[in-house]
């Protein structure tokens, strides 16, 4: 309340109007008050702290938010609603997200109220990179459950089990184990679809001594985790056991380095020089990591790209790999702290190839 009280009056914005509408998913809305349900509307001012939700949410946000509740019900157009309460405040520069609202909506907006529209979603994207203690503490336990469900999973794997099978159970153990929810699709690719970085798990059959790479992560009272391992059964061959050395080796490079006051672009490149050195640069085609919290994927990232500082307290994803078409993939992806002398991994699974 206090960072977004003191970036509301940096860029002398009176109000910021925070949209949840139905299935955006809009992170921000829990992040600034709490509430988890699907649909309301924010506003945050400096003095005065309300939520518009209907009547599906009138209980849940009572438990879950100390805001001032207005209702809304079907009979008013809630953009007219969201006009007369900005009136109401007077305000005249108004903070809102334009990558979480459609252009429709804001519009309509436009026409019902005339203010000036300041767009603050970079800004609230930064806010929430630097973890409290609090959000550090439930993605650890993401983490965990994610980890336990794993190994859980591995005592079931079996030659001619299905991808999709070895997802099920796997999401399966970490509900048991008290996640809220799958944090994202999960991704069981083995073979050559290990060369599809997002193959998320299909019908296909895993076959003895090929690579299966599975990324996967649990939600815990909103926070996530994301990991990625590689299990084999039967002893994989040569050449899976050289691209694996040179992937950990990458990451290895990577989590020796990362420290807060680096740029993203140079932390990126601290794996990516290795997996170029080693003859496979072509076959590294995505970022090293993406930071992770309420959204799977938040800033700061570790990209090629990303010529900003990473700040202590970030929370980001160290994920190198190797994609070979026809033949296999191999990621290893943990979850790291940044810190301002170098970072904590909060994860603890082993990388190794896990040969069952």
């Amino acid at each position: 309340m206090e960072k977004l009280t003191n970036l509301l009056k940096e860029k002398n914005v009176d109000a910021l109007l925070v949209f949840n509408i139905e299935n955006s998913n809009n992170a921000t809305t829990r992040y600034i008050s709490g509430f988890s349900g699907s649909f309301s509307v924010i506003i945050f001012t400096r003095d005065r702290r309300i939520i518009i939700t209907d009547s599906r949410y009138w209980e849940q946000v009572r438990l879950e938010t100390e805001f001032e509740l207005i209702k809304f019900s079907g009979g008013q157009k809630l953009v007219d609603l969201v006009a007369d309460n900005l009136e109401k405040l007077a305000v005249k520069n108004v903070g809102i997200e334009k990558g979480k609202i459609s252009l429709a909506l804001f519009e309509s907006l436009k026409e019902k109220i005339d203010v000036n529209y300041v767009d603050l979603t970079k800004e609230l994207l930064q806010l929430r990179a630097i973890k409290t203690d609090s959000e550090i503490e439930k993605i650890r336990k993401a983490i965990f459950i994610a980890e336990e469900a794993f190994k859980k999973t591995l005592e079931i794997v079996k030659e001619g089990i299905t991808e999709k099978e070895v997802a099920a159970y796997l999401e399966y153990q970490m509900k048991l184990l008290g996640a809220d929810k799958i944090a994202f699709e999960t991704i069981v690719a083995s073979g050559w679809r290990g060369a599809l970085p997002h193959g998320i798990a299909s019908e296909k059959k895993i076959e003895k001594g090929e690579p299966v790479v599975v990324d996967w992560g649990a939600s815990y009272k909103g926070y996530v985790s994301d990991l990625t391992r590689v299990f084999c059964i039967g002893k994989p061959d040569q050449k899976v056991i050289e691209i694996h050395k040179i992937v950990l080796d990458a990451q290895e490079n990577a989590i020796n380095g990362i420290k807060a006051g680096l740029t993203g672009e140079a932390i990126d490149k601290m794996a990516r020089e290795h997996i170029e050195k080693m003859g496979y640069g072509e076959k590294f085609g995505h970022s090293l990591g993406h930071g992770i919290g309420l959204e799977v994927h938040e800033e700061p990232r570790f990209s090629p790209t990303n010529k900003g500082v990473i700040e202590a307290g970030s929370v980001v994803t160290v994920e190198p790999g190797i994609y070979l078409p026809g033949e296999f993939g191999i990621r290893i992806e943990d979850d790291v702290l940044v810190t301002d002398e170098g970072c904590e991994v909060l994860s603890s699974l082993p990388r190794n190839i896990f040969v069952i």
